[in-house]
């Protein structure tokens, strides 16, 4: 959360109003975690219980990320495993199809998106 906070807020997070959306796991409830959300001024939004798309999307990130590059790698150095991820990255937002948007990857819908608004 530091790292995020720190690339996204370099000036400092507080009174930015941030919003943080978890699940009910044990790191975002534990007491420390919320400790630091309060002391930073960051509103925590929960999941629901007994909601599975509540976190669907980022679960199934995760799951693939682990198929296509953790549990493939066999004993991977720090750049060697940072280079696959952005590597994945890239590969999974440009190319990768994603059947909640028929079949297309999240690159293209945007483009699609931007040139339906003529946004571009």
């Amino acid at each position: 959360m530091n790292k995020a906070l720190n690339n996204g807020y370099p000036k400092g997070v507080r009174g930015k109003e941030v919003k943080l959306v978890s699940d009910n796991g044990s790191q975002p409830t534990s007491r420390k975690f919320l400790e630091e959300c309060n002391v930073l001024g960051i509103k925590q939004i929960f999941t629901s219980y007994n909601n599975p798309k509540g976190n669907a999307n980022t679960e199934r990130y995760f799951r693939t990320y682990k198929e296509e590059v953790a549990w493939v790698m066999d004993n991977p150095g720090y750049e060697e495993l940072i280079e696959k991820t952005k590597m994945f990255e890239r590969f999974y937002k440009e190319e990768y199809p994603h059947s909640a948007l028929g079949y297309k990857s999240p690159k293209e819908v945007f483009e699609e998106t931007l040139s339906l608004h003529k946004i571009a």
